[in-house]
């Protein structure tokens, strides 16, 4: 029978080791935590904080929010906060606006919270050049004002009559029978309280729209054009649809100006301007979407609509949209040419002009065949 030996003592040597990286272990979990709390952490000591306003824009992404916090002084570091923000699910949750309680002695959790179930001091709203009427009234509906309703703003938008500060605007007052405020709700981007009510709310763009005109003296530049201040809307609201790049705004311009005003054998004093059209195609009961471009000619499309300006000679009964400021310089100081007709390029959306019907054909062919 064979005897085994004794078993051979354990290292010191590997009980030392084994103990050392126990003990690195937990160390390393120590630094670690005390690193994640401390991000976690205010900024400021209870009491000693500092109160910011953190405006959020529509759209904005949580990255954008979390480096707006930190350059601010709220967090103290954005990467955690989008880490700790995207558990808490404030993506989901994050509503555009002005935020002006939010303070650096709130802890990283805290701030998420008061974004995620607190209501926004002001709402932010952003009314887009080019949109219609009933785009803006859906966009407003759609940022939660609670006193707005959509409904009276399309009462009062598309009879100007009926609206309850009429007198508060003397345009309003000046505009021709049968006028909307198409065209005048100055597209920007806008904070209102939380109170606003639709009227507040329609003062708020005509107010915008009536500093414009005085700032630049629009409605004077317009009259050395031979235009009242609201046929130079109407010319803005087209060259909007039409123009895709502000320096083809002026030209644009001139070739409806010159077609209205300088009319000759192959114009007639028609138009011709496509974006008319389609408002009065989308102006039909039940529509939803808007500006979709012509299937067929546009004399084809809703021929007997005075918006329709390739059978009815010279301005349609109102603007089409809301024109940007751009658009209403061009159209109130438009370019001086020999231009009657023009084209989108479809491969850059340059405008491409011509002087006769001839040099347009050409163009034509060129371009769009």
């Amino acid at each position: 029978m064979k005897v085994r030996g004794p078993r051979p003592p354990r290292s010191r040597g590997a009980i030392l080791i084994a103990f050392l990286v126990f003990a690195l272990v937990l160390g390393l979990i120590y630094v670690s935590w005390n690193l994640v709390t401390a991000v976690l952490e205010p900024v400021s000591p209870p009491g000693q904080g500092h109160t910011v306003t953190i405006v959020v824009q529509e759209n904005e992404t949580v990255q954008q929010l979390a480096n707006d916090l930190q350059a601010k002084g709220l967090i103290r570091n954005a990467l955690a906060f989008r880490f700790w923000a995207k558990i808490k699910g404030l993506d989901q949750h994050l509503q555009a606006g002005v935020y002006r309680n939010l303070n650096s002695s709130m802890s990283m959790s805290d701030l998420i919270d008061a974004l995620m179930t607190g209501q926004p001091d002001q709402i932010v709203v952003r009314v887009p050049e080019g949109w219609r009427l009933e785009q803006i009234a859906d966009k407003i509906a759609a940022a939660g004002l609670p006193r707005f309703s959509k409904q009276d703003f399309l009462t009062y938008t598309k009879n100007p009559a009926r609206f309850p500060d009429r007198n508060k605007f003397p345009f309003l007052k000046q505009l021709p029978s049968g006028a909307t405020m198409e065209g005048l709700l100055f597209p920007d981007t806008y904070f209102f309280d939380l109170g606003a009510t639709t009227t507040d709310v329609i003062d708020r763009l005509l107010t915008e729209f009536q500093a414009k005109v005085q700032q630049y003296h629009l409605d004077t530049k317009a009259a050395a054009n031979q235009m009242s201040l609201y046929q130079m809307v109407i010319l803005a609201s087209i060259v909007e649809r039409e123009a895709a790049f502000d320096s083809d705004r002026p030209l644009i311009a001139s070739v409806y100006w010159n077609r209205i005003y300088r009319p000759n054998a192959e114009t007639a004093g028609f138009l011709d301007a496509d974006p008319t059209v389609q408002y009065a195609r989308d102006s039909q009961a039940g529509t939803k979407s808007y500006w979709a471009a012509l299937n067929e000619s546009g004399s084809q499309v809703m021929p007997d609509s005075p918006w329709n300006t390739y059978t009815h000679k010279g301005w349609p009964p109102t603007p089409i949209c809301s024109p940007s400021l751009a658009s209403l310089q061009a159209a109130a100081s438009p370019a001086k040419t020999d231009y009657y007709f023009f084209l989108n390029r479809p491969d850059n959306g340059r405008a491409v002009f011509a002087k006769t019907k001839a040099e347009f054909d050409q163009e034509v062919q060129r371009y769009l065949k």
